[in-house]
């Protein structure tokens, strides 16, 4: 295919950024700084075409739609997003401008953008703005374009679609799913001699884990979620059958059992005791990480390390061999498993857009059509699709470290039935109260009850009532 044309554009500074496009990204993406690196700095659009004029899907024989195509994420999601979207330019005669950049520009552009009523057709949506730009009517319900097929549902579970609804419309599509996970070095337990850690393992266990390890090898055990409590937080509720989030959106509805955060108060203290003994990261060497390279597990200095699914891969590669993947352990007094599956992004189409239709095609494209989710992989998370699952994970091509993220999605899927809706209005700034709180913790600036306890009372008044 060709390029009818490439250029870089530089865009002017934003003076008008929403509540929403201050969201903290690392809750989509993880640590972002070491997630998508590298980065562009800038904004890049570039535009393509096919080389025949075949009509595109949902569009009138002869006609071609352009459309505006946004998103974030390092210099490899681009290349494979790209690269999947020239070849649905090339079969569907469809004209793409793409535009992308970093974490930290995107929502900033998309913010002026939606000012002027100029966002692009297609939009990468985060879990935390996807509410915010639905609720200002800035984005399409998908449904209809379910219920006339543009998008085929068949290979996907429709509870699965829940992660997109905003007040009863489907905002945005998932673009796949994450959980959480353990990474541990097989290399540091063997020289340990400690056995391996299991799906059905508990708090104490991983607790006496860290230790044995530690005392065996000086090999410490990253500090978990550091920068993401949340995803620690929410992985101990639902061990006692909560939601981090009301249905409503309106409490933590946790945070009226005395058993509950009192097991929350005692396991962050007993994470601060393991950082003073040692087996845990000084929290001032592991804050300064900004690379996935800076992580000790890539190293092969730490035990264990809490990450996002979706990075499996990329932590296997930077450490250059195939490391341990187990789900989070679950609380002693818990009832359940706590993991949970997230909707790791989403595809939207914003209200402006000329043709919705072909930006829909475009969606069912990208997540159903087999050769562009082998060009994208699970970068954007697991599909949600099983047909696209089972191809990948039978496919010579695919490499092993994506066939072990598949199996242990589908191990976190038997154990967990839906994906979670989208985070309450609000919802980012609470949580970096409990992420800022969390820090001081391990700083030791401020008690394992005080995290706890101040994080229950300023979310009170932060989430909407």
């Amino acid at each position: 295919m060709k390029w009818r044309k490439v250029t870089a554009l530089a865009l002017a500074a934003v003076m008008c950024i929403s509540a929403s496009a201050c969201a903290n990204g690392a809750q989509n993406t993880g640590n972002t700084t070491q997630a998508e690196s590298p980065v562009n700095t800038t904004a890049e659009s570039q535009t393509s075409a096919a080389d025949n004029t075949t009509a595109a899907p949902g569009n009138d024989a002869g006609n071609q739609a352009a459309l505006r195509v946004a998103w974030w994420g390092s210099q490899e999601r681009h290349n494979m997003t790209i690269e999947a979207l020239d070849a649905y330019a090339a079969e569907a005669g469809t004209e793409f401008s793409y535009e992308y950049t970093s974490w930290t520009s995107y929502f900033e552009n998309l913010a002026t953008q939606a000012v002027g009523s100029n966002l692009p057709d297609v939009i990468q949506m985060s879990t935390t703005d996807i509410i915010n730009y639905s609720k200002n009517d800035q984005i399409i319900d998908l449904q209809p374009y379910i219920d006339d097929g543009t998008i085929d549902i068949s290979n996907i579970d429709q509870s699965s679609l829940s992660g997109g609804m905003v007040d009863g419309k489907l905002a945005g599509f998932t673009t796949g799913v994450n959980t959480v996970n353990v990474l541990y070095d097989k290399e540091a337990f063997d020289q340990a001699g400690v056995t391996y850690p299991s799906n059905d393992w508990t708090w104490s266990q991983f607790i006496d884990t860290a230790k044995a390890v530690y005392d065996a090898t000086q090999i410490p055990t990253e500090l978990p979620f550091l920068a993401e409590a949340r995803w620690l937080v929410e992985a101990m509720v639902r061990s006692y059958g909560y939601d981090f989030f009301s249905e409503d959106g309106q409490s933590l509805p946790w945070a009226e059992d005395e058993t509950v955060v009192t097991a929350v108060i005692q396991a962050v203290q007993d994470i601060y005791d393991g950082v003073k003994a040692g087996y845990f990261v000084d929290p001032e060497v592991q804050i300064a990480w900004s690379t996935t390279e800076d992580y000790f597990i890539v190293k092969g200095e730490s035990a264990m390390s809490f990450q996002l699914s979706n990075y499996y891969g990329v932590y296997c590669a930077a450490a250059g061999k195939e490391l341990g993947m187990v789900m989070l352990p679950k609380m002693d007094g818990g009832s359940q498993t706590g993991m949970y599956l997230n909707s790791n992004m989403y595809w939207c189409i914003s209200a402006n857009c000329q043709d919705p239709k072909a930006a829909a095609a475009v969606i069912n494209y990208l997540i159903n059509d087999e050769d562009a989710c082998k060009m994208i992989g699970t970068d954007r998370g697991i599909s949600l699709s099983g047909a696209v699952r089972e191809m990948l994970a039978s496919s010579e091509d695919t490499d092993v470290y994506t066939k072990n993220t598949l199996n242990y999605v589908n191990e976190v899927s038997s154990a967990v039935k839906s994906t979670n809706p989208a985070d309450p209005l609000n919802s980012a700034e609470a949580i970096s109260v409990l992420k800022n709180n969390f820090t001081a913790a391990m700083y030791g600036e401020m008690s394992a009850e005080d995290c706890i306890t101040d994080f229950i009372s300023q979310a009170a008044s932060i989430l909407p009532e």
